[in-house]
């Protein structure tokens, strides 16, 4: 299994910053939960650690591997939106 590492990530939506320098490290075996209010980002990064969306600056890796445009990375993980109040994501492998 790999470690997904997200080293000073930002987003922005034209003027929106929607997150601002995460830096976080999610390891095997372990279950974890985002929690904020409405508009956070816990969305935005779920979606940016799955590749379906870019980040404006910073990195995301599987493994020490980039996600984005990396299918090998992205076959491992699966990303859920099964409604506004709750997100999956799941890292394989």
């Amino acid at each position: 299994m790999n470690t997904i590492e997200c080293k000073n990530v930002s987003k922005n939506f034209k003027e929106k910053e929607a997150l601002r320098s995460i830096n976080l490290t999610l390891e095997p075996n372990k279950i974890y939960g985002l929690i904020g209010r409405n508009g956070a980002g816990k969305t935005t990064l779920l979606s940016l650690i799955s590749g379906q969306s870019s980040s404006s600056s910073g990195e995301i890796t599987l493994g020490n591997a980039p996600i984005w445009e990396n299918q090998a990375a992205l076959n491992q993980i699966c990303f859920s939106r099964e409604s506004l109040k709750q997100a999956v994501l799941l890292i394989t492998k």
